[in-house]
């Protein structure tokens, strides 16, 4: 298990790895009555992303979650500040 400090660190994931990446994702909220200065980490959303890494440099690590040959791939791009936790699961 690795966390942000340690992506920050310059810690690589070797590229195809299969990955767990627990993150915090920006979230909209409607119809806000108040706001708590104090819990707005509370208002981002708790995010987890299974695939394969593409590609990584110091501010982004890419994972596709889905890959096929007639259509590419879908990639998902997360900041490496929002990461609070990666597990590899496989690497090939």
């Amino acid at each position: 298990m690795a966390t942000q400090k340690d992506l920050e660190s310059g810690l690589k994931i070797e590229s195809s790895a299969m990955v767990d990446v627990e993150w915090l994702d920006a979230c909209a909220h409607m119809c806000v009555e108040k706001v708590h200065p104090k819990k707005l980490i509370g208002l981002l959303c708790p995010t987890h992303t299974l695939g394969k890494v593409v590609a990584q440099d110091q501010e982004v690590l890419c994972v596709a979650t889905n890959i096929s040959a007639a259509n590419g791939l879908d990639l998902i791009a997360i900041p490496i500040k929002w990461i609070k936790a990666i597990k590899i699961v496989e690497c090939s």
